[in-house]
């Protein structure tokens, strides 16, 4: 079943982000276009760290750890990869709609 796990720091600090997902999201949704590009660039620069601490791991897995005799499974190399494939294609996905605003501003009178 479901069981709580951690104690209430842990509680709030998992609410605090949440919160801050969601205000990000809703930034990327915002009807003013500055908060728009805000949300953008926040977006882009955590999927960036998200992409550079996948790879780091993925290298440090693939070359056998910090100590150098970690061996890590085949399928953890392949979701690590897949984890940093997903941001990275994020990141172009984030950069389409930063272009998308920026022409729609171009067009308005």
């Amino acid at each position: 079943g479901v069981e709580r796990v951690g104690d209430g720091r842990a509680l709030v600090a998992w609410a605090l982000l949440s919160l801050a997902s969601a205000g990000l999201v809703g930034c990327l949704f915002a009807p003013v276009r500055p908060l728009r590009v805000t949300g953008y660039t926040f977006h882009a620069l955590l999927l960036a760290v998200a992409f550079g601490a996948a790879a780091v791991l993925a290298v440090a897995h693939g070359f056998g750890g910090p100590s150098g005799d970690l061996a890590a499974p085949l399928w953890a190399l392949g979701a690590l990869a897949a984890t940093a494939l997903a941001c990275a294609v994020a990141i172009v996905a984030t950069a389409a709609l930063f272009v998308i605003d920026v022409r729609e501003a171009e067009d308005e009178p």
